[in-house]
């Protein structure tokens, strides 16, 4: 062979090496990204994606998913140190893939301070309080989906307020401790406060949306007294907003909006949502229906004296559901 034979063949078996190496190199990170869950991803990256609110109620929940029958892995996580919250926590993705859908409790997850991913409504009922929503942040607590692959938020509090990390682990050794610091928290209570749009949920049964109000004075109003239904007369003075509600039960688990109430900004007023014996033409009240499968309606509000009591600027909607002694907070403006 000549000699500019042998430098020719030298070359393509040193290209050949590079290519093998760059193969391996891919085929680790690709399978450490679907398998591992031993360190969690990246701090302050974009979770999952805001939801959208279902296009159907009522879905056929999937048989309960053990802990083995799974493989889970960590993405990436944001850390939050809010102020007047007496506990530290983390929002952390997680991509869940099974052989079959996928209906996969946290209890099978804990921290090391022993506190188990499902047996958080103390934690989730402070943030509350203070009107701070994890449903904002696409945050459930059972990892539920009809497909083989989920991607979603959990939450995980920590007690101590001086932890530099928090461990997860789960029930089984085939799913390996996730790690998350706590050094650096970038997480904002604005992440956690509900806008008119966004899809509120508790995390496992229900989604609901609340499009900002429209005037709708001058529409006939009705009220049914006795089991007839008559027209309810206002002074022409008053004027009328209705709030469009849209509501989805994900399982087939009942939902009602028991009351409503909007609170200006700024204001010592508060104006209460017409109850459920009343309704306007064209805009169904939504108060005290009782939803299982899909349903829209209207909160409907009046101000007697709109020129000095007027309700038409920002303000909080708070929802109070059936059965819940805390209302859902809103934050929403009146055209």
């Amino acid at each position: 062979m000549t000699n500019d034979g042998s430098q020719e063949q030298e070359k393509r078996n040193r290209l050949l090496t590079i290519i093998i190496v760059l193969a391996a190199i891919a085929a680790c990170l690709i399978g450490y990204g679907i398998f591992s869950m031993g360190s969690a991803g990246s701090a302050d990256a974009a979770a999952t994606a805001r939801p959208a609110i279902a296009s159907a109620g009522a879905q056929v929940k999937p048989s309960e998913s053990s802990e083995e029958s799974v493989q889970v892995s960590a993405g990436s996580y944001t850390a939050y140190h809010l102020d007047g919250i007496s506990f530290q926590f983390v929002i952390a993705k997680i991509h869940v893939h099974s052989a079959q859908p996928i209906n996969l409790s946290l209890s099978h997850f804990h921290t090391d301070e022993g506190i188990a991913l499902n047996d958080i409504d103390s934690y989730v009922a402070e943030l509350e309080k203070n009107s701070l929503y994890l449903g904002r942040q696409n945050v459930w607590f059972s990892i539920i989906s009809q497909e083989t692959d989920a991607d979603t938020n959990i939450f995980i509090p920590v007690k101590s307020l001086s932890a530099a990390s928090v461990t997860v682990t789960a029930d089984t050794d085939q799913i390996s401790p996730m790690t998350f610091s706590l050094k650096d928290p970038k997480g904002t209570s604005d992440d956690l406060l509900y806008q008119a749009e966004d899809v509120i949920t508790d995390g496992k049964t229900y989604q609901m949306t609340v499009s900002e109000a429209r005037e709708i004075t001058g529409s006939t109003l009705y009220q049914t007294v006795g089991g007839e239904e008559q027209e309810y007369l206002l002074p022409s003075t008053t004027k009328i907003y209705a709030f469009r509600v849209e509501a989805v039960s994900l399982w087939g688990d009942s939902i009602t909006i028991a009351s409503a109430q909007y609170v200006p900004s700024g204001s010592s007023e508060s104006f209460d949502a017409m109850d459920s014996s009343i309704r306007a033409e064209k805009y169904a009240n939504i108060i005290g229906r009782e939803i299982s499968e899909k349903d829209s309606g209207y909160l409907l509000f009046y101000a007697y004296d709109p020129d000095d009591h007027p309700i038409t600027y920002s303000g909080v909607l708070k929802l109070t559901l059936q059965g819940s002694s805390d209302p859902i907070a809103v934050n929403v403006s009146l055209n």
